[in-house]
C-alpha cells in the first residue's frame, strides 16, 4: 500500500516437466473488503509478473489478492489491514575479521508494543569496471592487432552492473526486550567479487509482516536451505493464506501481507578500504617468436585478450576477457541516481 504492487504467479512442478508458465487470460486483482477493486496488468517480457498501482489505497483499509487462472478457477488471499512500516534507521556495512567477505546490515526499530516482523528486499548496483585496461585489440580473421581508440578503450573499462535479491531476509524482535532489530544482515559480498571493486549502492525496501506471514517465510527459507543429508531433518510443509475457491483441496503455495513499505539506499566506496582482491594476472608471450601467431590464436581461443606492448615490442601481455573488457559481464546502463 502506497507503493506498486508486484505479484509473480507460477506452478509448482514436477522436475521432469517442462513447461511450468501460466496460461494466457489470468486476472489479478487487489481487492478491498469495501468493494473497491484495483486491476493487475502483466509486465511485458516477465512472463507470470503482473504489477498493480496500489499507491492510493486507503491505510484504514483491509485489502487480498484475487487470481482467476483460465481451466484452473479462482484464488484468493484473505482479507487484512494494512501493517505500517517503520522507517529504515541506517543501512551500515562491515569487513570480516579474515577479510574475506564483508556483510552490509539493516537497522530499524518501533515504538510500538506489538513485536516487530521484517522482510527486505533490495537492488544492487555497482561500477562494474575491468581490472585491465585494453590498449590493443587481436582480430583473428587477419591476425592483426590493432590499437583501441580512447572511446574503445572506455566501453571496454568502465561498465555498470545491477542485481535483484533472491535470498529471503527476516528478522523479527520476537526474543528480545525491545522492538530493535539492530544490524541484520541483509548481503553478504566476498572480497574477490566486483561488487566490493569500486563504488557500490543498496537499494533496501523494508515491509512488516504478521507472525502468521513471518512464519511462512521463516518455513520457505528454512526448506530451501535444507541440506539433503539423510539425517537432515524433512521440509516442512508450506501452508500459506492463498486458497482456491473452485477447488478447496487444491494445494496453493503463497502468502500474501498487506503493508506500506520503507526504502533506504546506501553508497559504499570501496576504493581505499583495499578489501577488493583481483583474480587476475598477465600472460605473455615473445613477439619474435615463430610460434608466436600461433600462441596468440591459442590464447585467444581460450578466452584471453591483447592488453598492452611495452615499447620494446618484445613481449605482448594478455588476460582473461572478464579481466580486459567489462562488457562481457555488465548488465546494465549507468544509473540516473549516480554520484559519479
Amino acid at each position: 500500500v502506497g507503493d506498486i504492487t508486484s505479484v509473480k504467479l507460477s506452478y509448482t512442478e514436477s522436475i521432469l516437466d517442462e513447461d511450468g508458465d501460466m496460461p494466457l487470460g489470468v486476472t489479478v486483482m487487489v481487492e478491498a473488503e469495501s468493494g473497491e477493486v484495483v486491476s493487475a496488468y502483466a509486465v511485458e517480457d516477465e512472463p507470470g509478473v503482473y504489477q498493480a498501482d496500489t499507491r492510493e489505497l486507503d491505510l484504514d483499509g483491509k485489502y487480498r489478492l484475487f487470481i482467476s487462472v483460465p481451466g484452473r478457477g479462482e484464488y484468493v488471499s484473505e482479507f487484512k489491514p494494512v501493517m505500517v512500516s517503520p522507517p529504515i534507521d541506517e543501512i551500515t556495512w562491515s569487513i570480516a575479521p579474515d577479510s574475506t567477505y564483508a556483510n552490509i546490515e539493516v537497522t530499524t526499530h518501533n515504538s510500538e508494543a506489538e513485536k516487530l516482523y521484517c522482510k527486505w528486499n533490495f537492488t544492487e548496483n555497482w561500477e562494474s569496471n575491468s581490472v585491465f585496461v585494453p590498449f590493443l585489440e587481436y582480430i583473428p580473421s587477419s591476425n592483426n592487432i590493432r590499437d583501441l581508440t580512447q572511446q574503445e578503450q572506455y566501453e571496454r573499462r568502465y561498465c555498470f552492473s545491477e542485481a535483484v535479491s533472491s535470498d529471503i531476509c527476516i528478522a523479527n524482535t520476537e526474543k528480545l526486550s525491545e522492538n530493535l532489530i539492530n544490524k541484520s544482515v541483509v548481503r553478504s559480498i566476498a572480497n574477490t567479487d566486483m561488487r566490493a571493486k569500486g563504488l557500490y549502492a543498496i537499494s533496501v525496501t523494508q515491509k512488516v509482516l504478521d507472525k502468521e506471514g513471518y512464519m511462512y517465510w521463516e518455513t520457505f527459507k528454512r526448506n530451501i536451505g535444507q541440506t539433503g543429508g539423510i539425517f537432515s531433518a524433512q521440509p516442512t510443509e508450506l501452508v500459506g493464506n492463498i486458497v482456491s475457491v473452485t477447488n478447496p483441496d487444491e494445494t496453493v503455495v503463497g502468502y500474501t501481507s498487506v503493508s506500506t513499505s520503507s526504502k533506504m539506499r546506501a553508497f559504499i566506496d570501496w576504493t581505499a578500504t583495499g578489501f577488493f582482491k583481483t583474480g587476475c594476472n598477465y600472460s605473455t608471450i615473445k613477439t619474435d617468436s615463430e610460434d608466436f601467431i600461433k600462441e596468440l590464436k591459442t590464447f585467444f581461443y581460450n578466452g584471453y585478450r591483447p592488453v598492452f606492448m611495452p615499447e620494446d615490442g618484445i613481449l605482448l601481455y594478455l588476460s582473461t576477457l572478464q579481466c580486459t573488457d567489462c562488457r562481457s559481464y555488465s548488465n546494465s546502463t549507468k544509473p540516473d541516481f549516480w554520484p559519479r
